[in-house]
Formats: structure tokens, sequence, C-alpha cells
């Protein structure tokens, strides 16, 4: 390995660190704190279907304009909970969302599958409780009891968890036998078939998983344009972050984005059950 090889290689794993670092102690806590004065609902990159994809078309076109700006994100939200075999059909079921940011998953995906029986939302940095359906907690240790929910969404947060292994062991704790894992997440190639084997390890069977990193490339050219519309309009303090946070939603042209232009990372989305 050559000296400039090395340097690479230290350099990518600083900046990795730093970006580590970011998410966890810059971005969320600021999210919380300007959460209203820069109209950021949802923190995911967002989705754009494939043609052929008309059930999700015809759920999100039943309830919101072409135009939205949130089209993409929630786009996103019905590819994962998509990859269930039961999808539409989610009757009486009892949901949790794992990571749920500022809670504009919880309240999609109510409004959107109102024939689910309840909706529970959990994160470590809680923007609006919303009268107790939005819980402050860990992925890692669920306050929850054994077999409480008929399936638990995440999107786009366990890269963050410190173990993502315990994440998994958790899904499987507080999932009814039979319930599902619907799962979206962004993974170097390597990294994503640990998370394939970790969930297995944990008692969750694979039943669907799919490589859409195409569809949030399309996704992030809807989204990114609106995030970097709300950071120049951001408070200075907020701007000073720019670069960070346009890689953090990996806008075109930062190193993120060419990471999944390469297939480096990939993103995938995926439903496991609990079987026994």
């Amino acid at each position: 390995m050559t000296t400039m090889t090395t340097l690479r290689t230290v350099l990518n794993y600083i900046c990795r660190f730093y970006y580590f670092l970011f998410d966890r102690l810059v971005l969320y806590p600021m999210v919380k704190h300007l959460a209203e004065q820069i109209d950021v609902k949802f923190l995911n990159l967002g989705y754009m279907p494939h043609d052929d994809e008309k059930g999700i078309f015809k759920v999100v076109d039943s309830v919101i304009e072409p135009s939205d700006p949130i089209r993409a994100h929630t786009y996103l939200y019905e590819k994962t909970l998509s990859m269930c075999p039961v999808y539409p059909n989610l009757k009486k079921m009892k949901l949790l969302e794992v990571g749920c940011g500022p809670g504009a998953g919880v309240q999609w995906i109510r409004r959107v599958h109102s024939e689910i029986d309840s909706v529970k939302g959990l994160d470590r940095v809680v923007v609006d409780f919303m009268e107790g359906s939005i819980i402050q907690g860990d992925a890692e240790k669920l306050p929850f009891s054994k077999n409480e929910f008929d399936m638990i969404v995440n999107v786009e947060s366990s890269h963050l968890y410190a173990d993502s292994q315990q994440f998994f062991k958790e899904c499987a704790r507080v999932l009814k036998k039979g319930g599902f894992l619907c799962w979206a997440d962004v993974r170097y190639s390597v990294l994503m078939i640990q998370a394939e084997k970790q969930a297995a390890e944990a008692g969750l069977h694979l039943v669907n998983f799919e490589n859409i990193t195409e569809g949030v490339l399309r996704g992030i050219n809807y989204t990114s344009y609106r995030y970097d519309k709300l950071v120049q309009k951001a408070p200075w303090y907020v701007r000073l972050f720019s670069n960070s946070l346009r890689t953090t939603y990996c806008a075109p042209g930062t190193e993120s984005h060419k990471r999944l232009l390469k297939r480096e990372k990939i993103y995938a989305t995926a439903c496991w059950k609990k079987v026994i």
C-alpha cells in the first residue's frame, strides 16, 4: 500500500467518524431546536417509485398533490411498508416506528392507513410527543414488553445505532409471533450483508429484500433541492454547517452522493418476520 493510499484511507475514516458524530450530536438536536423555523418534517433521503409500482402511487396520490414537497419522503415510507406480504391490508395492527425523528412518519401512517389499530413512535430526540404517541427511548433497549407489536417500521435510522445487532434482538423481543419488521437503510455493501446476518441471528426470517438505490437517487433529486433552499434561509449558525448538512442528505456533488452513484454504498429495504 502506497503512502498516498494509506493517507486516503485514514482521511476516509476520519470523515466517516466526523459524520457519525455530526448526525448524533449536531443534526438531531438542531432539528429539535429549529423544527418550526426550518420546516423539516421528514429526515429521510426520499424515494421515487418505478412506473410499475402502481400500488405505491395509488396510496400516495390519494392523499397529497403531485407538487407536495413531502411526496418523495412518503414514497419511501410506502415502499418500506409494501415489503410486508400483507400490505396494504394492515387492519387492526399495533405498529411501532423506531427512530421516528420529528414524527412525520407516524403522522403519515395514521393518515393513510387508518385501518391500523394504533401507531406509536420512539426516538432518542423527541421534537413533539404528540400527546403520548411519541416516546423518548433507545432503539437498543426498547421500553416495551415482549410480544407487544404486530409491526415495527425502521426507516433510515439503524445505521446510526452503536449496536445494530442489539436493535434486531430488541425488535424480535417486542414483536408478536408472526409480526413483521419493515426496514429501510443505507450501508456499505459488506455492512448490508452483515445487517441481514444480524437480523437472522436475532430470530427474524427474511421475507423480502430489495436494492432500491436507483429509486432513492431519484428521490434525492427532489429532496436535496428543497433542503438546499431551507439551509440557505436558515439562521447563520445553521449555515455554518451547510457542507456537513449537504453531505448528510446526499446532495448531488457530495461524496456521500458519489458513493451511492458508484454503488460503494447501497440503499435497501427489507421485511423480516418473527417466526418463533
